[in-house]
């Protein structure tokens, strides 16, 4: 419960703080008024300077009324003819001087324009709208939505755990953990031999989340690597829709509360709270709004090429280290929404380019090496098999397990497992999406929003559709882009993740025409709002999260907490748990953390290249005679007494691992059958202690060292 308030007082505080950068008064920012204000003067004027002022306001007004047309793509943009177009229109000639008389003027406000989604090609954005302190209630809510996500884990940070991610969390808990002991003891931060000893593990080919853990490491090596996780899951969800509420009050010419409803669904859409039952690189997405910010400033006139191309080069490689794979989706979203825009002239790609170019350059600088040893170096893959892993169709209109009221076993029955749900949009949301394209499809960026959702829900289908379970026949889009590359590596179904922050920028660019339409029938702005979140709340409530399912840990065996384990292991040497850690199973993980990374352990459950030339992925290591005659008595329950051939194939293996222990847990419900083989294999335990039975292996392996 302790680190419960801790880790809430430290959300509020990470948020409260991103929050107060994001909406600070920038230098240069045009301010709402003159600097000294509107100094209250009496002053009367004749007859003909109140029509020559009348005639400037209309002016400015209708002047005004294009400029929001042209944003809005209902007008065509005028074409450019030469530098001088970027200058601004003269100001009106100042009215002649006024005599005083004691008539009090009425007091006018500055005018601000609100942002659209993107400029058209050579204009200058309008400055945008100042965030306020009332913009705080939005992060604060997506904290508290986070908080509630995670609240069983928050209840039981060390004992329990996201069950419905198999032992996900285990294994992003391990890859916290070991980057951790590799900056404290000066090691390679892209390698381990931690697991899979003494291969050792590519941390750079697997989901490591560098760019995170790297920065977290004190705090792991302080509070241990279960902390650092729910830290991890719980401001990656709230900062994410903190993230796009900030993009959508820049980019959108929408309400706060428009904005905040369409961020919140991008937070915590169906997809990335399926992802939070063990998938942290997935639900830390904080970084995209911006870096799509960033491509959308070096496209407008006033942007710096050299400073904004160097900001967009970090914050990608930042992405980099933390998932490649979002990165990737990213990066496609942009380009088919790109291709709108660029097909319909709103983008210049020669203001573009060169600031992008700048930031690759930047990026390549940092992250050249790491990728190098991702695809080049020690335990590096080439490309790893999956399963057919396309989007039944279904399930885009579908509920998620973890939405308000779904049914779990339909879920189930259109989906990979309970981290995959990445569609589950639901019927009301695709129907507003669908309605605000077709009403507003003269604006250019609805159109562009309106693509990414369709090209990405029609690439998500995979190989072949199926609707309901049943293959139809019918190719899929995913037959032209598996053989690729990297993208062949791409689970298709995750495509669906691209089409999570259009379908939020559709929503609240909906609830923003529905509230002014209200408004103005009604002629009363409250009436509007609240008929507009009414109206969202409704369409939203199929896609309410609730909390993920937590299950007790495995006990940890005092073996570990209390130290024992130093007897029995020495400098280079392993532990060898029965039966070895793998996918199902990482026990042995959380007793490294336990004995904070003193020893490694054979196998475990990661990705690497199996034994063949091609160097194909799999997850886990190669299984060993030993290893895969334990899981073959963990499975049965049986015991199995080993022929001495072996027994000596057995001895072989554990001098390739350089096991010195091997260690039972006398928990395990297979103890008995593990307990008696192991005993016909290597003689009596040396000792019961500490929960668990232990071998000492060392005379059989030192003679290997």
């Amino acid at each position: 419960m302790t680190w419960s308030v801790l880790l809430a007082a430290l959300g509020i505080g990470v948020v409260a703080t991103v929050a107060w950068l994001l909406g600070r008064p920038r230098a240069g920012a045009t301010a709402s008024g003159p600097a000294d204000g509107f100094a209250p003067q009496l002053r009367g004027y004749r007859m003909e300077q109140v029509d020559a002022v009348v005639d400037a306001l209309e002016a400015r007004v209708a002047a005004h009324d294009r400029s929001i047309a042209v944003l809005r793509g209902e007008v065509p943009v005028a074409p450019r003819s030469g530098p001088e177009d970027d200058a601004p229109p003269p100001p009106p000639p100042p009215a002649p001087p006024a005599a005083p008389t004691t008539v009090a003027p009425t007091t006018l406000a500055p005018t601000t324009v609100a942002p659209t989604t993107v400029a058209p090609a050579g204009a200058r954005r309008p400055a945008p709208e100042p965030f306020r302190r009332s913009d705080l209630l939005a992060p604060l809510a997506y904290l508290a939505t986070a908080a509630y996500v995670l609240s069983g884990l928050l209840a039981a940070p060390f004992t329990g755990h996201l069950s419905q991610g198999v032992q996900d969390q285990q294994a992003f808990e391990w890859y916290f953990g070991a980057t951790a002991h590799n900056l404290a003891t000066f090691s390679n931060p892209l390698f381990s031999d931690l697991q899979n000893f003494p291969e050792g593990v590519n941390l750079m080919a697997n989901a490591s989340v560098l760019g995170l853990g790297v920065p977290l490491a004190p705090l792991t090596l302080l509070a241990g690597p279960q902390v650092t996780f729910i830290l991890v899951e719980l401001l990656g969800l709230a900062l994410t829709a903190t993230a796009w509420y900030w993009l959508f009050r820049r980019r959108l010419a929408v309400h706060p509360l428009a904005a905040a409803l369409g961020a919140g669904f991008a937070g915590f859409a169906p997809g990335l709270v399926s992802h939070a039952n063990g998938h942290p690189n997935f639900v830390a997405q904080f970084l995209v709004p911006v870096i799509l910010d960033r491509v959308l400033r070096l496209a407008e006139d006033d942007a710096r090429r050299v400073r904004d191309g160097v900001v967009l080069g970090l914050l990608v490689a930042w992405q980099v280290l933390i998932g490649e794979e979002v990165l990737l989706l990213a990066a496609l979203g942009m380009l088919v929404g790109g291709s709108v825009l660029l097909a319909h002239r709103r983008v210049d790609l020669r203001r573009l380019l060169p600031g992008v170019g700048i930031g690759a350059a930047v990026t390549l600088a940092i992250v050249a090496l790491p990728l190098w040893w991702q695809f080049a170096g020690p335990r590096s893959y080439g490309s790893i098999w999956h399963p057919p892993a396309g989007n039944d169709l279904t399930a885009l209109w579908g509920r998620a397990t973890r939405s308000l009221g779904a049914d779990p076993w339909a879920s189930a029955a259109v989906s990979m497992n309970r981290t995959e749900e990445n569609a589950f949009f639901g019927v009301p949301l695709l129907l507003v999406a669908l309605v605000v394209t077709v009403v507003l499809w003269r604006r250019v960026a609805v159109r562009a929003l309106a693509a990414v959702v369709v090209v990405a829900c029609w690439l998500s289908l995979g190989e072949e559709v199926t609707v309901a379970g049943v293959a139809t026949g019918i190719p899929g889009p995913w037959a032209l882009l598996e053989m690729l590359p990297v993208i062949e590596n791409v689970l298709p179904t995750r495509f669906t993740l691209v089409a999570v922050p259009a379908l939020a920028a559709l929503l609240a660019l909906g609830v923003e025409e529905l509230r002014r339409l209200v408004a103005h029938s009604a002629d009363h702005r409250a009436a509007g709002l609240v008929t507009a979140a009414a109206a969202a709340a409704l369409v939203l409530l199929p896609v309410v999260p609730t909390p993920l399912v937590v299950d007790p840990r495995a006990p940890m065996p005092a073996f570990f907490s209390g130290g024992a384990w130093r007897d029995w292991v020495d400098e280079g040497g392993s532990v060898l748990a029965a039966p070895a850690p793998w996918v199902a199973d990482t026990r042995a993980l959380e007793w490294q953390a336990e004995a904070r990374w003193g020893f490694p352990v054979v196998a475990g459950y990661f990705v690497g290249p199996d034994s063949s030339p091609e160097r194909v992925g799999q997850y886990g290591a190669t299984p060993t005679r030993l290893t895969q005659w334990m899981a073959e008595i963990t499975e049965s329950g049986v015991d199995r007494r080993a022929s001495d051939g072996e027994i000596e194939a057995f001895q072989a293996d554990l001098r390739a691992g350089r096991v010195d222990a091997i260690v039972l847990p006398d928990a395990r419900p297979e103890a008995g059958a593990l307990l008696a083989s192991l005993g016909d294999a290597f003689g009596e335990p040396a000792a019961h202690t500490g929960g668990v039975y232990v071998w000492d292996v060392r005379a059989v392996t030192d003679v290997a060292r």
